[in-house]
């Protein structure tokens, strides 16, 4: 028993040598030369360059893209930002991207073409694709990029494609406002810096120059609505002395005027306050004797306008809007280019751009006076409707 112990351990210090001996090679092994040397597309284009080109505005980084592994050494091929962008036309954020990828890197490419032949091949095939009239695309040389570099306009972005020594990679900027070709320049001026052929990535100085803010492209939107002074005044467009006439056996008070305003919308609504009223109302009453009881009769004559639209289109759509909403399913002929009365004795009238409504209420519980005030607001519509352009 012994005997057998002492041959053992001699035999599994033996074993367990070389198993030792691999480990610390593997652990000191250097990395290959090969990949110390590869691109990184996350350090040519890091996310300090976008928040000093959109200072303020949330950048989230979507991380690096590693090459095939058909290519040898791996390396961070491609990297993408997502940063937020004030929309033009609403209070809302929207994403924008920007992006750069290594096309090309002699570290794997080796035996083809050389890095200035193939710079050159690729412009002449993006030449090619530009001169299709049926695409918006635009091309121009650039200079201070690089070792060569030309630029393409697109309906959606600005790409910066550029060769710098053995290194061809592209940098790509969702449009966004006049900032965003220079953004674009900045950022593949700044990528060409941060490269030496044989050498690798190298520090980049000077930074790249901050924005003191973010552009936010003008709102081209048309106003849907029409300028303020388009706007006719309600107390106009019905007299008291027409009302007067209208309703000769009651007392008819002097017309309450309503302001209003008008919103042009944008991403920062503008409102406009109207200098007209936009609204104009009469009261007209008498007291009457019913059942031996001494009751009060009240009219409301109401003159409201509803919109002015910016075009005639707008105001079509608005008006036949109004009517379903009012249920107004009374076409009434006569007054402006359409007209349609509802239930509650209210007449819609759109003539042009103008939307305008014409109220008499009262009598919603008598049958005699709903049908006297019904007969009554025709006679004011074709009043109302005679004054509107």
């Amino acid at each position: 028993m012994l005997t057998r112990s002492a041959f053992v351990a001699p035999l599994l210090l033996i074993l367990a040598a070389p198993a030792l001996a691999q480990t610390a090679t593997t652990t000191a092994a250097p990395e290959p030369a090969a990949a110390s040397k590869a691109p990184d597309a996350c350090r040519l284009l890091p996310q300090a360059d976008l928040e000093a080109l959109f200072p303020g505005r949330p950048i989230t980084a979507k991380g690096p893209t590693l090459s095939p592994i058909s290519r040898g050494p791996q390396y961070a091929e491609s990297c993408m930002y997502s940063v937020k962008l004030p929309s033009p036309t609403s209070k809302m954020d929207h994403a924008r991207f920007a992006s750069v990828t290594v096309i090309r890197w002699d570290g794997v490419a080796k035996g083809r073409e050389t890095p200035t032949q193939a710079f050159a091949s690729i412009k002449a095939t993006r030449e090619k694709v530009a001169s299709d009239p049926r695409l918006t695309l635009k091309l121009e040389s650039l200079s201070g990029i690089g070792d060569e570099a030309f630029q393409e306009t697109n309906s959606s972005s600005v790409v910066v494609r550029a060769r710098k020594d053995d290194l061809i990679y592209s940098v790509s900027v969702d449009l966004y406002s006049e900032q965003t070709p220079p953004n674009a320049l900045a950022l593949a001026k700044q990528a060409a810096a941060r490269w030496q052929g044989g050498t690798g990535m190298v520090d980049a100085s000077p930074k790249v120059a901050a924005n003191s803010a973010v552009t936010v492209p003008a709102d081209t939107r048309t106003s849907s609505v029409a300028p303020a002074e388009q706007w006719p005044d309600a107390c106009t467009l019905l007299t008291p002395a027409e009302v007067k006439a209208a309703f000769p056996d009651m007392t008819v008070s002097e017309p309450r005027k309503l302001m209003g305003k008008i919103t042009h919308e944008s991403r920062e609504n503008r409102v406009e306050a109207l200098p007209n009223p936009i609204g104009c109302q009469f009261d007209a009453k008498r007291t009457v004797e019913k059942d031996g009881k001494r009751t009060v009769e009240l009219n409301q004559i109401q003159v409201s306008v509803r919109n002015v639209a910016a075009s005639e289109e707008l105001s079509k759509r608005w008006f036949q809007s109004a009517i379903k909403v009012s249920e107004a399913k009374t076409p009434v002929s006569g007054l402006g280019d359409e007209a349609a009365l509802d239930i509650m004795n209210r007449i819609h009238i759109r003539k042009g751009l103008t939307t305008v409504d014409v109220r008499v209420s009262g009598g919603e519980r008598d049958q005699a006076l709903h049908d006297q005030a019904k007969a009554r607001v025709g006679e004011l519509a074709k009043l109302v409707a005679g004054r509107l352009k």
